[in-house]
């Protein structure tokens, strides 16, 4: 019989019922290793992957960065309170989520009870079609009746059973409600919801990773309930709840993941509705990444990285440089409530009417300086009037990926001017695009030596030297010279980015580097691409890599085969970028949801 070695995630199923309290995150790394010893440079990388994404499932709860606690412990005894609406009660149901996220997200394997033990039924939405809902939902028409519940009314809620969950329910009537005793409960509640959200820097949290570690350490977790936290985040104002699970501190307009029903109804909505088509697109950004976190961890387990992300090029739209995220172009800073909608007209005399800035005409860079102040936030626009250059480049730093999408006349681009020769169809789909990142008719010999004697220039130079060696080899190869110089040509993107973010040269790429720039750095850099280019450029890599392997230069290519595999991925990224609208409200959402997990 074969040994079959324990995976990660059994491993930590087992460890979640051999604790009983809150556990450093180190000590349950090295148990996990312990297990199944790993030889990877980050062997820590992989398991902290499986915990970010799939701790609860697999019995574990964050309580925050360096702990965690078996999630068994975290809900046994718990306590919190639901206030059915009107529509809930007449209908004689309870919404199941009104119990989220303590009867968790994403499934609904939870048995409800009343205070003598017995079953409250679940809802078959497929079979009873003339109930009127179309959410998941207990069946309380019998309780109510017996208990005389009436709108206003209270459901207290007690965690009787952890593995498997069960949940007593008992009916408090409004005028029993304690207000004086909760006040300062749900005043603190409030807050640390608020900071965990605003310390997360996603732009849409689940709320189990926020509510559950609050309640999990409260010291009212297991007395009397306060208010329900949902309401109390529609109170506040200073975040949203989307779709009844997510929470942000962002104003976006009325987001619908899964369909267009809401429990807890937001009374105030964003500026304007999104679009069909913007839920429709998070959507598939939201599957594209449960793709690309599964790729990366089966290529971190395979050996094959270290699972520790770079972020090198994220740097290059921090304020600080530091390559920490911050929002992309401050919705909320500094904007004192108003609004500064963009202007369509702002550009009245046609002097960009040719979609260029020409650097040598005054009234060129004045329009471009009027168009820039009115795209950032008033707060920096006035900064930014009276700041030195260096400030001024600070300022400017922090909104440049949003001034590249959303006005990219105001930055010179060069074209790509293709060679006179005829092109086979592999060429020229390479050379159909605007390579931002390429130097207009030149040879492949050439392109490294305009960078100076500079760590960048060097390492492109060197980089450029190994393009040259390649391109002969394709020809030797009996490649046309169209197909070899574009295949060369397209390798200049990667070898720019090593070059330019990590002083590199293209012998030195590794799984990391490539994953940066093909799924964060690429879509957003080179113009006018297309997925039929991403995946030439996968090609590209893949043979260059081999050829570097053969003549003994690198000494292991398959990262970049594993890479192209993924190709269809990087495809997808730019495909779906495409279809973010630079108007829509919900851009920075988008955008940040897409290049997951460069922007957090």
């Amino acid at each position: 019989m074969t040994h079959q070695e324990p995976t990660i995630a059994t491993i930590l199923r087992l460890l979640a019922n051999e604790y009983d309290g809150p556990v450093d995150e180190r000590r349950v790394l090295e148990r996990v290793l312990e297990r199944r010893p790993s030889s990877a440079k980050n062997p820590y990388a992989t398991i902290r992957e499986r915990l970010r994404w799939d701790g609860l499932t697999l019995g574990w709860l964050r309580l925050n960065r360096g702990q965690l606690v078996p999630l068994r412990i975290a809900l046994l005894g718990l306590r919190f309170r639901c206030l059915p609406r009107p529509r809930d009660v007449a209908a004689g149901l309870l919404p199941v989520a009104h119990l989220q996220p303590f009867a968790g997200l994403r499934n609904y394997a939870c048995t409800l009870r009343d205070a003598a033990g017995a079953a409250i039924p679940f809802v078959d939405l497929d079979a009873d079609v003339g109930r009127e809902t179309a959410l998941p939902a207990f069946d309380l028409a019998a309780w109510y009746a017996r208990t005389g519940f009436e709108p206003g009314d209270s459901i207290i809620v007690t965690v009787t059973s952890a593995e498997p969950l069960e949940l007593r329910i008992e009916r408090e009537e409004r005028l029993a409600f304690r207000d004086a005793a909760v006040a300062a409960q749900d005043a603190e509640l409030i807050e640390l919801i608020v900071e965990r959200v605003r310390r997360s820097q996603a732009a849409l949290v689940p709320c189990d990773e926020v509510v559950l570690p609050i309640f999990a350490t409260a010291s009212w977790r297991n007395g009397y309930p306060g208010s329900p936290w949902q309401h109390l985040v529609l109170r506040d104002g200073r975040l949203q709840l989307v779709d009844d699970i997510f929470l942000t501190s962002q104003r976006i307009g009325s987001l619908h993941l899964f369909g267009n029903d809401e429990v807890f109804e937001q009374t105030e909505r964003g500026e304007r509705d999104y679009q069909s088509s913007d839920s429709a697109l998070l959507a598939e950004i939201e599957l594209l990444q449960r793709e690309l976190r599964q790729a990366r961890q089966r290529d971190a387990e395979a050996g094959l990285w270290s699972g520790q992300v770079q972020r090198a090029s994220a740097a290059f739209g921090s304020v600080d440089g530091s390559g920490g995220r911050r929002p992309l172009f401050g919705l909320d800073e500094g904007r004192d409530g108003g609004d500064w909608a963009l202007d369509d007209d702002w550009d009245p005399d046609g002097i960009f009417a040719e979609d260029e800035v020409d650097m040598d005409d005054p009234a060129t860079i004045d329009a471009a300086q009027r168009r820039m102040l009115e795209l950032i936030p008033p707060a920096d626009a006035a900064r930014l009037r009276d700041a030195r250059p260096e400030e001024a480049e600070l300022i400017i730093a922090g909104h440049l990926n949003m001034l590249l999408t959303r006005a990219p006349e105001l930055f010179p681009r060069l074209e790509l001017v293709a060679p006179d020769e005829e092109l086979d169809p592999a060429a020229e789909a390479l050379l159909s695009g605007d390579w931002q990142e390429v130097w207009e008719d030149e040879s492949v010999d050439d392109l490294g030596e305009e960078l100076g004697d500079d760590e960048v220039g060097d390492a492109f130079a060197a980089s450029a030297d190994l393009i040259g060696q390649f391109h002969d080899y394709l020809l030797e190869m009996g490649k046309s010279e169209g197909t070899a110089r574009a295949r060369a040509r397209a390798l200049h993107i990667y070898a720019d980015f090593l070059a330019s973010y990590y002083g590199r040269t293209l012998a030195s790429g590794d799984y990391a580097t490539l994953d940066e720039c093909l799924f964060f750095y690429y879509p957003r850099r080179v113009m006018n691409t297309s997925s039929r280019q991403v995946r030439e450029l996968c090609t590209a890599l893949k043979q260059f890599y081999a050829f570097l392997r053969q003549r003994g230069l690198v000494g292991d290519e398959r990262f970049a085969e594993a890479i192209w595999r993924r190709r269809g991925q990087a495809a997808r990224v730019v495909e779906l970028y495409e279809r973010v609208s630079s108007e829509s409200p919900s851009f920075e959402l988008l955008f940040e949801r897409l290049f997951l997990p460069y922007t957090e």
